[in-house]
């Protein structure tokens, strides 16, 4: 491109809140937009820079709310092998392919929020950055959550943070017999005329902040800088072989009926043909531990009265044909009585890991069939 064709983009582009060097003597920000310096990102980047290897090679690094790219950029210069940024406003997206173009190296950028984040949209990552994002997130329990799951080593997080100098004391709080300990996380306020994409939500105070990562699974969490208002923090996973809780966690099912069944008579033989997806991080295995069979995942179901009180709670049991790995689905046959007492029912499927763990119980969706009997 031209200098001339440069300059007319980076006009169109406006605003910029990162300044990326383009090279001779242009840069994409001249100018503050809410106040921040000129330079932005610079000042973060002289910590998060200390937190990342000087030599990327052979590693993958996902940026989120990658806004220009300015990051992810500089990922690339220290050897990435892929790099991608992604991030939910469009016009980000289009300066970062912008800045691509004109300094020529391979970064990816999509369109996408954190809430969309999973190995199967974006695949898995060593590294991930989420720098400038936390307070921004309407959920951040469940954006956390996807950061760990897209996460393979390392998450750097930058985020501002409730001022320490007025952020409350954590105490321990009873409920019942069981003690807790409880940290502050603010609420913000935002005013009518606020913009979505700048909107605030929750400051957490420090404590707030690494208890909400080490719940999400992280095993180290390690609180790197604290400047006014903003903190720098590092989480690795544990290497080798995850916990028991980790992996229930990721125990999560797609159920879809193939062929509808409504009515039936009394004292019938059913036949429901059940499509299951395997759509968590754990792999499902059909025989379980050697013995006793725990831990086999299988099909199972309730049977409920319209009104939702409790019939039979283990109303039936399918195995599966195979081990699932994630992604992978399978076709099951689930074959049942009817009741014997004419009426209107539900039958609730759920994914079942013998001995250890209805699915619905770690968040997994189950899949409720009206049923009348005659």
């Amino acid at each position: 491109m031209t200098r001339d064709e440069i300059l007319s983009e980076l006009t169109r582009l406006q605003p910029w809140f990162h300044r990326i060097d383009l090279g001779g003597g242009l840069y994409t920000k001249t100018e503050s937009v809410m106040g921040e310096p000129v330079d932005h990102p610079f000042g973060p980047w002289q910590t998060i820079q200390r937190l990342l290897p000087k030599d990327l090679s052979g590693k993958t690094l996902l940026d989120i709310g990658c806004n220009a790219g300015f990051y992810a950029f500089e990922a690339k210069r220290r050897g990435a092998k892929r790099v991608l940024g992604v991030d939910g406003q469009r016009q980000h997206v289009r300066q970062g392919l912008f800045v691509r173009k004109v300094l020529g190296l391979d970064v990816e950028f999509r369109r996408l929020n954190v809430y969309e984040l999973n190995p199967r949209t974006v695949g898995q990552f060593d590294i991930t950055l989420a720098l400038g994002l936390l307070y921004h997130l309407k959920h951040p329990i469940l954006a956390l959550e996807n950061l760990y799951q897209v996460t393979k080593e390392l998450l750097v997080i930058e985020t501002a943070i409730m001022p320490p100098r007025q952020t409350p004391k954590s105490f321990v709080y009873s409920f019942g017999s069981a003690k807790t300990v409880l940290h502050p996380l603010a609420y913000v306020e935002n005013p009518p005329d606020a913009k979505e994409q700048v909107f605030n939500w929750f400051l957490p105070g420090v404590d707030a902040l690494t208890a909400l990562l080490r719940n999400t699974g992280f095993a180290e969490v390690e609180l790197v800088e604290i400047k006014d208002d903003r903190a720098a923090v590092v989480c690795r996973k544990a290497k080798g072989e995850t916990s028991t809780h980790d992996t229930l966690k990721h125990f999560v099912a797609q159920l879809k009926l193939e062929e509808e069944l409504h009515a039936c008579r009394a004292s019938s033989e059913l036949t429901f043909r059940v499509r299951v997806e395997n759509i968590g991080l754990a792999r499902w295995t059909a025989a379980g531990e050697a013995h006793g069979g725990k831990g086999a995942v299988s099909l199972g179901s309730h049977l409920l009265q319209a009104d939702e009180e409790e019939v039979d709670w283990d109303y039936g049991r399918a195995r599966l044909p195979r081990d699932l790995e994630p992604g992978e689905t399978a076709n099951i046959e689930f074959k049942v009585r009817a009741p014997e007492t004419p009426g209107t029912y539900i039958v609730e499927f759920d994914m079942v890991a013998e001995h250890v763990t209805w699915f619905e119980d770690y968040g997994s969706q189950t899949l409720r069939h009206e049923l009348v009997v005659e």
